[in-house]
């Protein structure tokens, strides 16, 4: 079961090991650059079973559909990963990944959560996890809800998930809930990595 996790650098603690490819970005990290390692990675060993991406979601205080500012912060306008972080604007990047990645667990703050206000702007998490699993052809999961993790003893483990957990893929591409995430965790020892 060949996989890589991408660690972002801006989200503190030690980068699990139990990979067969590690990589660890920061904010001089091109997207471009990024998206070609796991593709070449992924061509070494025919195909990638299981992509893990840690890194800091954005959130903001927008709605967009009406121009506003709210009190609350949501999630949705992508992920901080390497430069120009990944979004809406451009995903279409990752179809270098194409039939090279079978799925992408992306432990960061709300990647999923589409604020009412924000449903077909730049900040809908729904659509951009939809057309990353449709640019890819891999199984997207992503939560809704801002994640929480331990990085003081040992590899960053973000333990259980917070709030719900989506599953997008090329053939449901508005994603459906998972009921039991639990499968999906970080690798941060050889057991889970099994």
């Amino acid at each position: 079961m060949p996989s890589m996790v991408i660690h972002d650098r801006r989200l503190s603690g030690q980068t699990p090991a139990y990979y067969n490819f590690v990589m660890q970005v920061n904010d001089k990290t091109s997207i471009h650059h990024i998206v070609e390692v796991v593709a070449r990675r992924a061509r070494q060993v025919r195909k990638l079973d299981r992509l893990h991406i840690l890194c800091h979601g954005y959130e903001g205080h927008s709605d967009l559909g009406s121009g506003m500012t709210i009190p609350t912060a949501h999630g949705g306008f992508g992920l901080q990963l390497g430069r120009e972080g990944l979004n809406l604007f451009n995903y279409g990047l990752t179809s270098r990944w194409k039939g090279l990645v079978d799925e992408i667990v992306v432990f960061a703050c709300a990647p999923a959560e589409t604020y009412q206000g924000n449903i077909g702007t730049r900040a809908d998490g729904r659509r951009f996890c939809g057309y990353l699993a449709l640019t890819t052809g891999a199984r997207v999961i992503a939560g809704q809800d801002t994640q929480y993790y331990n990085d003081t003893s040992g590899p960053i483990d973000f333990g259980a998930w917070e709030g719900p957990v989506f599953e997008f893929s090329d053939t449901n591409p508005e994603g459906s809930r998972i009921l039991d995430p639990s499968s999906y965790r970080v690798q941060r020892d050889r057991a889970s990595a099994a």
